[in-house]
């Protein structure tokens, strides 16, 4: 196959039957592509070669398969399983492929400029190098943790948040550069200014669908995506799709308080998938069902909120009375507090 022309976030270099459809996310300057490649039958044989680019291809390898891979003409050893491991191919080798049975793995194309994005604005810190061996495989939890977070949504394209693939993207980034990178020591972010603590939860309650990125809250805020997120997490004590699910979970209430509205209904005007994704979410942040929490809360005017929220006001309300939101998007009910853990350790680093 012919060797791609710009970069290899298109894996144009997988051929069929097993190339894929990328799900290509912005993260400050750069794009990350994410993708699923399965091939169901043996033999696919050699693939194409990759272009040399400053970038990273993270592998992470659903079930065992084997293949021969060789970087600037080496072959590199393998574990005899790699099942659950993942592979962290450097582009600035010459890489070459051959695969020789059935295989399935999630794949996250990361360009270098993604990862200076990851770093404070300050100008002290900077990104030298990965600390890796090129192709190799290594047995990273996080990694793996990500993956499985981000595997639901990538199975309904249809219904995939764009703000949760957003925080998949910068938070595998974020674990890359704490993990692998070797950086200058600097002092971490700040909080948010007032101003832009106002400006970030109003856009977040503003698009309850979850269909914002967040380069645009990032860049309403002047802020590079990597800052954004650690002084966000910094001042709410939460991520921007934590802050969202609670939105969606207030705004609930509002509409149990003042109407007889069928839960199914509300669970799509507040950006919930259904009435299912609905009940776990609720329960899992208010304490209760849905239908519990109505039935304690509906004839006794202002109802109960939680943590730093309130329904007065845009900034913690959302949506105005009435309004119709898009149905939620897949977004993996197990991904919050891995993405967040991830983001508060890079924070720390």
């Amino acid at each position: 196959m012919a060797r791609a022309m710009v970069g290899n976030v298109d894996l144009r270099f997988i051929p069929p039957p097993a190339e894929p459809t990328v799900l290509m996310r912005s993260v400050g300057k750069g794009m990350v592509g994410i993708a699923r490649i399965r091939c169901d039958a043996d033999g696919l044989g050699m693939l194409g070669k990759p272009a040399i680019e400053d970038a990273f291809l993270l592998s992470h390898h659903l079930t065992h398969f084997h293949s021969d891979v060789w970087v600037d003409g080496r072959m590199v050893e393998k574990p005899k399983d790699i099942r659950g491991l993942t592979t962290i191919h450097d582009f600035r080798h010459d890489i070459g492929c051959y695969m020789h049975s059935a295989f399935d793995t999630l794949t996250f194309h990361i360009p270098r400029v993604v990862l200076d994005t990851i770093l404070p604005d300050s100008g002290q810190e900077q990104l030298e190098e990965l600390d890796i061996r090129p192709s190799g495989c290594v047995d990273d939890p996080t990694v793996g943790a990500i993956a499985r977070a981000a595997l639901p949504a990538l199975c309904r394209p249809e219904r995939i948040n764009m703000l949760f693939m957003d925080h998949v993207s910068c938070a595998l980034a974020a674990h890359l550069v704490a993990a692998y990178g070797r950086v200058a020591p600097a002092k971490g972010p700040g909080n948010l200014a007032p101003w832009q603590e106002r400006r970030a939860k109003a856009m977040i309650a503003a698009r309850l669908d979850g269909d914002l990125r967040l380069a645009d809250l990032a860049a309403e805020c002047r802020l590079s995506v990597g800052h954004f997120v650690r002084a966000f997490r910094r001042t709410t004590d939460t991520t921007p799709h934590q802050w969202l699910l609670r939105q969606r979970v207030e705004r609930a209430k509002t509409l149990m308080r003042r109407s007889d509205t069928p839960l199914a209904d509300i669970a799509l005007d507040c950006g919930f998938a259904d009435q299912s994704h609905f009940t776990r979410t609720f329960n899992r942040l208010a304490g209760s069902s849905p239908g519990v929490w109505r039935r304690h809360n509906a004839a006794h005017g202002p109802g109960l909120s939680f943590g730093r929220l309130s329904t007065a006001g845009p900034e913690a309300g959302g949506a105005p009375p009435g309004a119709v939101t898009k149905p939620e998007r897949a977004d993996a009910e197990c991904a919050p507090a891995l993405l967040a853990s991830a983001a508060h350790r890079t924070a720390g680093a």
